[in-house]
């Protein structure tokens, strides 16, 4: 009877200890929660998904955009009020002028050759289809705009971290915050991690819907340069099958009087170590040579729908039916000047549409034979 109470007291003494050890956690977890501050709490709550990323295989679609989503809120907290802060001072007004002026002139210009490439005529002539192609415009440039700045933070980040180290010891590094402001350095490095990661989550999301089509691509062993196509046939896909039973191995040429027996020789131990990496086949290698067919074949899909959205909007809304200048007929007219003029007619061709500048055949002018 005295074991059974002596064990029924050892049971509740360490029922209690648990209690209250249980308990000291979760108090120190909420003053830990109540401590932080919105933006903390956001990366707090991203990186506890990132590891169970891992740790329970969870990654999918919908699990990354949630997670991403808490950094670019807890970002956006922390960069809205220093930005209407440097908005409210004339330097930071000038500054963000000077940055959408910047942006607007390249964006202008990038609609202006895309109006170019299909018409073959200044973007003039075309002020509707100049706007339409500059709205089609804007979401690569947006990403462009979004990918510099994540650049320009994460390349300053640790200038702004080895200045918190420095300053640190001296406390002036709460000059910088709120007075409540807590984990001052840790919040900094896990912002700059995560703003490294937005970094190539946004290169990566912007490669993939294509949206960098008009500045780069690759075509049939061809980098294009804007819309122009360079041939550089002795470059190879990395890992691109179709390329690799076509390209011929890297070799070097021996000097005269060097026989290819000879080990010593530095261009026969180059030789071997060329010949090896063309016969080995790393899955690396392969999944990034598809990679990159996959994104060029996205960024040619995207610039190709901005080409034809824009040559159906120049045929139904920019170009006229009917013109004081003589026309095929079943052709539109765009006039360029009192002489010239734009005669768009529908083909079989990629765009579905003509383009050719003509005289302008009218009354004033004189009368002419205009071919059918």
């Amino acid at each position: 009877m005295k074991n059974t109470e002596t064990i029924q007291h050892f049971i509740k003494q360490k029922r209690r200890q648990g209690e209250r050890f249980v308990t000291k956690r979760n108090l120190g977890l909420v003053r830990f929660w109540r401590s932080l501050l919105f933006p903390q709490r956001c990366y707090f709550i991203a990186t506890a998904m990132f590891l169970a990323l891992f740790l329970f295989d969870l990654d999918s679609f919908l699990y990354q955009f949630v997670m991403f989503s808490f950094v670019l809120v807890g970002l956006a907290k922390e960069v809205w009020p220093r930005f209407m802060l440097a908005w409210h001072s004339l330097p930071g007004k000038a500054f963000v002028l000077f940055i959408y002026a910047v942006i607007a002139n390249f964006a202008l210009a990038s609609a202006g050759g895309l109006v170019n490439e299909i018409t073959g005529i200044s973007a003039n002539a075309l002020p509707y289809s100049h706007n339409l192609a500059l709205i089609l415009m804007l979401p690569s440039w947006f990403f462009i705009t979004t990918v510099i700045a994540l650049l320009m933070i994460t390349l300053l980040t640790p200038v702004y971290l080895f200045l918190l180290l420095l300053l640190k010891p001296m406390g002036l590094h709460k000059l910088w915050h709120a007075p409540n402001y807590r984990f001052v350095f840790t919040t900094a490095l896990v912002r700059y991690l995560w703003t490294a990661a937005l970094f190539f989550k946004a290169i990566l999301i912007a490669t993939q819907f294509g949206v960098f089509g008009q500045f780069s691509c690759i075509e049939d062993h061809s980098v294009v340069i804007g819309s122009e196509c360079e041939p550089a046939n002795d470059v190879a896909l990395v890992g691109d099958p179709a390329t690799a039973e076509t390209s011929a191995p890297l070799q070097l040429p021996l000097q005269p009087g060097v026989e290819e027996k000879d080990p010593k020789h530095p261009s026969l131990s180059m030789e071997k170590i060329i010949s090896e990496l063309n016969d080995s086949e790393d899955v690396s290698d392969v999944e990034l040579g598809e990679l990159i067919v996959n994104a060029t074949k996205r960024a040619q899909a995207f610039r190709q729908g901005q080409l034809l959205l824009l040559a159906a909007f120049i045929y139904r809304y920019e170009a006229d039916t009917r013109s004081r200048c003589a026309h095929v007929e079943n052709s539109r007219v765009i006039e360029i000047n009192d002489y010239e003029i734009l005669q768009i007619t529908t083909t079989e061709s990629e765009l579905g549409y003509e383009y050719n500048v003509i005289p302008c055949d009218s009354a004033a002018i004189g009368k002419g034979k205009v071919e059918g």
